[in-house]
């Protein structure tokens, strides 16, 4: 009995002083999805993807156009065709339509890939921007809200990791993309 009490004397202390520092710590998460999309920086690149993506599509669109009507051709010709001829069509169509496929394909893995590209550099500038305000703060940990199921609206910061990350790489980020003004025409 007595080496029982003894035993559980330091396991009761270990347990009240974690208890304690859990009450004494301060935790803080960030919606890191909803940063992402927030910052300036973010909303550049998401921009200049879905311009890319369209631009993509509407390529997609045009050679899906040519196929259809390569189809249709060959459907016309095929009552005249003779069966080498018919088998040849086929093969060709059949290769078409497999690039179309592979290009298509490689346009989302290209398209994904740069979208990744440009969320891991906002997301490495992220923790930097994080780090300050644990700091500022006194923060003990940061989760992501992704990670919780519940948390106390005062402990998100992700407002204030938005804010300080736009006042940090938003005028960077600007001054990358803006364009000088065209020359104003002479005057005759």
């Amino acid at each position: 009995m007595r080496r029982l009490l003894i035993l559980a004397l330091p396991l009761f202390a270990v347990l009240a002083s974690t208890r304690a520092n859990a009450q004494t710590a301060k935790i803080g998460f960030v919606d890191v999805q909803r940063a992402l999309v927030e910052v300036e920086e973010g909303k550049a690149a998401r921009t200049r993807l879905q311009g890319e993506l369209a631009q993509k599509r509407a390529d997609l669109e045009k050679k899906r156009g040519d196929l259809e009507k390569m189809k249709a051709d060959y459907e016309k010709q095929l009552p005249v065709l003779s069966e080498d001829a018919k088998r040849k069509k086929g093969e060709e169509l059949q290769k078409a339509f497999m690039e179309a496929q592979q290009e298509a394909g490689q346009m989302q893995e290209e398209l994904q890939r740069k979208e990744q590209e440009a969320m891991s550099g906002i997301s490495k500038r992220m923790v930097q921007i994080v780090n300050e305000v644990v700091d500022r703060e006194g923060l003990n940990y940061v989760l992501d809200k992704a990670a919780l199921l519940y948390a106390p609206p005062a402990s998100d910061i992700t407002n204030e990791v938005v804010r300080r990350y736009n006042e940090r790489f938003a005028a960077k980020a600007d001054a990358g993309t803006t364009k000088k003004p065209p020359a104003p025409a002479p005057k005759k």
